[in-house]
């Protein structure tokens, strides 16, 4: 092996390496990097050097923001995470990003349930009650007397409850929980 070992070297420039060669293990020289070639704008000046005297921005420049405005200057390292925070908020504020799409299928709030009809709840009492004769003419006749002597106290401590239940927003109970 020539100077470098496989920790200095790296997995991925090793592993690119070999396999560009066929597999042999002997490491080759590599040419040092070159420098990274900086940007230069019209001025001939870098886009590091623009960046460094242009004055960090501040509360007092957010009054200024727009939505086409550059936010670019209020994201960049070193500036104060509040005044990044407050720009971003500013900019999120407008309406453009309040649009709802077709994929907000989950934005609905299924906590809140709306209260039944008045129709609805005496079709389903109406439901109960024929389900109630299929099963009473289904059982077996010695077991029809004992069910036919419950059935009556068993109606009259539901209606007994929904009396008893108070008539106001279905969500509101004495515990104060839903």
């Amino acid at each position: 092996m020539s100077g470098k070992t496989m920790a200095e070297e790296g997995f991925l420039r090793r592993w690119s390496r070999l396999k560009s060669s066929g597999g042999d293990a002997s490491p080759q020289e590599a040419p040092p990097p070159a420098p990274p070639a900086l940007a230069r704008t019209s001025g001939g000046v870098a886009d590091e050097d623009v960046q460094a005297l242009r004055p960090l921005p501040t509360m007092e420049d957010i009054a200024g923001l727009s939505f086409d405005s550059d936010y670019s200057g209020f994201v960049a390292q070193g500036v104060d995470k509040a005044v990044q925070r407050l720009a971003l908020k500013k900019l999120f504020a407008d309406p453009h990003f309040k649009v709802m799409d077709g994929l907000d299928i989950y934005m609905d709030d299924f906590n809140v349930a709306s209260p039944l009809a008045a129709d609805m709840l005496a079709e389903l009492r109406h439901a109960d009650s024929a389900l109630q004769r299929v099963l009473d003419d289904a059982a077996p006749e010695e077991g029809a007397g004992a069910a036919a002597a419950a059935a009556p106290e068993a109606q009259d401590a539901v209606t007994q409850q929904e009396e008893d239940r108070p008539q106001g927003n279905p969500q509101e109970n004495p515990q104060g929980n839903a």
